[in-house]
């Protein structure tokens, strides 16, 4: 995520409710592209945001990138999620 990019913003807060659905079975992280060592944001190989990946045993499995509707990108997210517990 940006602090200047506005879809993630606006996802920020259907995320944390997310975050709350699958508490106590995963972690979430927010991390801002701007703050964070570039070689986090290579690791990752981000280029678009919002960009929520899935990381299992150091390794990313799966990614959704968020430039269409909220409530799409959140049922993506989701299925990813459920993919992988």
């Amino acid at each position: 995520m940006a602090s200047w990019c506005r879809k993630c913003i606006y996802l920020k807060p259907m995320m944390e409710k997310l975050a709350a659905e699958f508490d106590t079975k995963i972690k979430f992280y927010y991390v801002d592209v701007n703050k964070v060592p570039q070689a986090l944001v290579k690791r990752g190989n981000i280029t678009k945001m919002p960009t929520i990946q899935l990381w299992k045993d150091g390794e990313m499995k799966e990614e959704v990138i968020g430039g269409h509707k909220a409530w799409l990108v959140i049922e993506e997210v989701r299925e990813m999620i459920k993919k992988f517990l």
